[in-house]
């Protein structure tokens, strides 16, 4: 009580009451408990479901079991992420779990569970009670389950920062030197994971600062800036990293259009239904008004300071986010907002107040009768392979010669390629590139500067069909109509309307080796892929074969369909 006067401490509204008093196991018999246990069931259900169908790795899971592989945090840490996630797929490795795909995806698996865990952790340090909006809107969205179980940081960086709330008002609830450690490691860990982390850790600690300041509490809001500090301090080695390759980055950082992020938004919250968007800002909305009403009332309310706490998280961590995406000058991607989801999830379970019995019933039908509609669909969205590539390589390599030629096209599709085909022929992206094993947006960027970087590509083709070979095309290739002109040459980048993106040069790269094929091969067919059922648009890939020989003509074409135009590449590649 005395630490509670002097303000070291801070009050939440809610605690379970504790065993021996009886009061767990009817806590456990409430209706919202039992409801929050069974979607979590069901949470798990669509983990294991996309675990059973997500088949190989796509590229951008690839580039991080590859650096994982490599032998220094150095190396593991030329990505667009800080060195975690490789560096946990890395001992994941040497433990012997991760030889294959499978044992590579148990792991994302465990990280997904481990993020609807850390959602219960976080309710029930703050609120005292099971994650109720949390688990309703967030942990059943098919956007969560299938990203955040990916080989990628998403998730990982997801899981971090909802600990990070959690263990920081466990700190402020009870500012002793254990929690302040548990809590300043989950800080730096989580920045460890995702850069844009960095700002939601930033949010969290001033939303600690508000709730200190509310109660006076000095000594307790300068550990919390030690917290923050130490979190920052660890980012320092890559600064040196960051600002090496700002020119090869380029190619990446084709520019961040508040359009585009809002669409991407939309798709990610507006699951199941597109309403749930408005329910989303909604529930936003609410918890940063009762932070500023929290705020104005400077005498003791309970759950106050937790209030308090949740909305200037929340609203912080909007504002940092939208702006660290808008100077990192990124296309964004669905996915991009799985941290910020998560973060704004449990805000929503740690900022309601206590509520009268008529509203704590209203939330309950609405937490169950969401769930009841997002689990249809996301088990639908969870029956997906997240890529075909590894179907295409091994049917590659059963009927590909060693005369055949095997063009993979956008290139960073040759990542996934390289991990899986062990055929004969030999096999090259559009444009060709010296290294395979990441994301290497500086060869791509040399590449751009060149106004013939693919005509060995073309050489290599018009010799091999010469000789009586093959070449096969995997991507989305589509023939000219007859007596349709050869692609225009681009001038070397960066373009006046799209600066260095690659887009348009993967267009026109493309349209090149289709033109190319249709003046000197006797016939182009499409190969029927095998039936996999439903594959993710990020990576779900053709192939094409041409082959014979003909001399160059001025019309006709071989024998494919024409229907579609020239050079449509499917370019949702994630960073």
């Amino acid at each position: 009580m005395d630490e509670e006067r002097n303000g070291s401490a801070l009050k939440t509204s809610a605690k379970l009451p504790s065993p021996g008093q009886g009061g767990l196991r009817r806590k456990l018999c409430q209706p919202e408990v039992l409801a929050a246990l069974l979607i979590s069931l069901l949470a798990v259900w669509l983990h294991l479901t996309f675990l059973n169908h997500a088949g190989g790795l796509w590229r951008d899971e690839v580039n991080v079991v590859n650096l994982g592989g490599r032998a220094s945090l150095g190396e593991m840490a030329k990505d667009s992420f800080p060195v975690l996630m490789p560096l946990l797929v890395h001992g994941w490795t040497a433990l012997g779990l991760g030889a294959g795909d499978l044992g590579l995806r148990v792991l994302g698996i465990m990280i997904g569970l481990g993020l609807l865990v850390a959602l219960w952790v976080s309710a029930l340090v703050t609120s005292g009670l099971p994650p109720r909006l949390g688990l309703a809107l967030f942990a059943l969205n098919s956007t969560i389950i299938i990203y955040g179980d990916s080989l990628r940081a998403y998730g990982l960086g997801s899981l971090l920062i909802v600990l990070v709330l959690g263990t920081t008002w466990s700190f402020l609830q009870k500012p002793t030197a254990w929690r302040a450690l548990l809590a300043g490691g989950m800080a730096v860990l989580s920045v460890q994971a995702l850069y844009q982390n960095s700002v939601l850790v930033g949010a969290i600690c001033i939303g600690s600062l508000a709730a200190c300041w509310r109660r006076r509490a000095w000594r307790l809001a300068a550990l919390i800036f030690l917290i923050a500090l130490a979190a920052a301090a660890s980012l320092t080695p890559y600064v040196p990293l960051v600002f090496s390759d700002l020119q090869g980055m380029a190619v990446l950082r084709a520019g961040f259009q508040w359009a585009r992020a809002g669409a991407n938004l939309s798709r990610a919250i507006g699951f199941p239904l597109q309403p749930y968007v408005g329910i989303w800002a909604l529930l936003a909305l609410a918890i940063v008004t009762q932070a500023a009403v929290a705020l104005r009332r400077r005498e003791e309310a309970s759950g106050a300071d937790l209030r308090l706490f949740a909305g200037v998280t929340l609203a912080v961590g909007l504002a940092g986010f939208c702006t660290f995406h808008r100077f990192a000058a990124l296309p964004t991607q669905p996915w991009y907002f799985l941290p910020i989801m998560a973060l704004a999830a449990a805000c929503f379970d740690a900022g309601l107040p206590l509520l009268p019995r008529v509203w704590r019933v209203a939330l309950f039908g609405f937490a169950v009768a969401t769930a009841l509609v997002a689990f249809p669909y996301a088990r639908q969205d969870s029956n997906c392979r997240l890529t075909n590539i590894d179907l295409l390589a091994r049917q590659l390599a059963a009927e590909a010669t060693p005369g055949d030629y095997v063009i993979v096209s956008p290139w960073y599709c040759g990542l996934s390629f390289a991990r899986y085909y062990r055929g004969p022929a030999p096999w090259t992206t559009l444009p060709p590139l010296a290294d395979h094993t990441t994301h290497r947006y500086d060869l791509v960027h040399e590449q751009l500067q060149k106004t013939n970087a693919i005509q060995p590509v073309l050489e290599h083709m018009v010799a091999s069909l010469r000789s009586g070979g093959r070449v096969w095309v995997v991507g989305h290739m589509y023939v000219p109509l007859p007596g349709a002109p050869p692609p225009a040459d681009l001038p070397q980048a960066p373009l006046k309307d799209s600066g260095w993106a690659d887009g348009p040069y993967l267009r026109n790269w493309l349209a090149k080796v289709a033109y190319c094929l249709r003046q000197h091969s006797a016939q182009i067919e499409r190969v029927p892929p095998p039936e996999v059922g439903q594959v993710s648009a990020n990576e779900d890939l053709e192939l094409c074969k041409a082959s014979g020989w003909a001399p160059a003509k001025v019309s006709g074409s071989p024998s494919v369909a024409a229907r579609t135009p020239v050079g449509r590449v499917s370019i949702g590649r994630e960073d």
